[in-house]
C-alpha cells in the first residue's frame, strides 16, 4: 500500500525498517485498518474503560464477524470478543444453508485455518485462537458442510496465493504455484508420502521466507486441512473407490 501511494508498483517491502520507523516517503507512518478507526468514536464518546469492559482476557472490545459460505443466514455481526464459533455459526448464522452437518469452519479470512466441527466451542479471542493454530484476522468465517473436500480447499489456498501474490519474493511467487502442483499429485495418488513431505517442506519455506503475510500465511489453511482432515488427501484407491472419511479403511 505504501509503495502504491508513493507511485510505484504495489509490492511488499522488506522489513526492517517497519512503517512506524520509516514508512510513507521515508517518514514514520502508523497504518491502521478500518475496524480500528471505527472503534475510535465510541471510545471517545464513552471512555476507554467502557470499551475495555467488553471482551475477554487480553482481547478487549468488539470484533466485526462476516458469516459466509454454506450458511443459512449470512451477513455481518459485531460482538464482544469471547463469543464461541458455535454461537456465531449456529445461533446467529442458523447453521448450514444445505441443512447438512457442519464439517469445517474457516476463520480469519481466505488464508485462515480450517477448524473442525468438534472445536467449534473455541472462544473468539486472540490467545485462544493462537493456541489452536488459528487467527482472528479480519473476522471472516466461512462454513462448510460434510460434503466438502478439504484437499481441494487446501489446493484453493495455494491457488489463491498464486493469483494474489505481488510477485516480489520467490517463496510466495513460485512456492504457491508449486503448492498447487504438489497437491494435485497428492490427490492423484502419485507417490503420496513423498509429496506430502514435499508439501510440508514447501510450507515451511513459505512461512520462513516470504516477505509479507500473503506467502507466510498461505500454509496455515493447508496445514490445518492436513492436520484435521488428512483422510481427504488419501484420494482414490487403485480400484477407483474413495477412502471413507469416517472409517478411513473402507470405501
Amino acid at each position: 500500500m505504501l509503495e502504491s501511494l508513493e507511485g510505484r508498483r504495489g509490492v511488499a517491502r522488506a522489513k526492517p525498517p517497519v512503517p512506524a520507523i520509516e514508512g510513507l516517503f521515508g517518514k514514520p507512518t502508523v497504518v491502521n485498518n478500518v475496524l480500528s478507526l471505527a472503534a475510535v468514536p465510541s471510545i471517545l464518546a464513552d471512555g476507554a474503560a467502557s470499551y475495555q469492559a467488553l471482551g475477554t482476557g487480553r482481547s478487549r472490545g468488539t470484533q466485526v464477524f462476516q458469516l459466509a459460505g454454506n450458511i443459512a443466514r449470512g451477513g455481518i455481526v459485531e460482538l464482544a470478543f469471547g463469543v464461541t464459533l458455535r454461537e456465531l455459526v449456529e445461533e446467529f448464522g442458523g447453521g448450514t444453508a444445505s441443512g447438512r452437518p457442519i464439517r469445517a469452519v474457516q476463520v480469519g479470512g481466505p488464508l485462515g485455518s480450517y477448524i473442525p466441527e468438534h472445536m467449534l466451542d473455541l472462544p473468539t479471542d486472540y490467545e485462544a485462537f493462537a493456541a489452536a493454530g488459528a487467527m482472528v484476522g479480519h473476522g471472516g468465517i466461512v462454513v462448510f458442510d460434510d460434503s466438502v473436500d478439504m484437499a481441494r480447499q487446501a489446493r484453493f489456498a495455494m491457488e489463491f496465493c498464486a493469483e494474489e501474490s505481488c510477485g516480489k519474493c520467490t517463496p510466495c511467487r513460485i512456492g504457491s504455484v508449486r503448492g498447487v502442483e504438489v497437491i494435485d499429485r497428492i490427490i492423484a495418488g502419485e507417490d503420496r508420502d513423498a509429496n506430502l513431505q514435499l508439501l510440508e517442506d514447501l510450507c515451511e519455506v513459505m512461512v520462513d521466507g516470504s516477505l509479507c503475510a500473503m506467502g507466510s500465511l498461505t500454509p496455515q489453511p493447508v496445514r490445518s486441512a492436513l492436520q484435521f482432515f488428512g483422510e481427504d488427501f488419501l484420494g482414490p484407491r487403485e480400484d477407483g473407490t474413495m477412502v471413507s472419511r469416517t472409517r478411513g479403511a473402507e470405501g
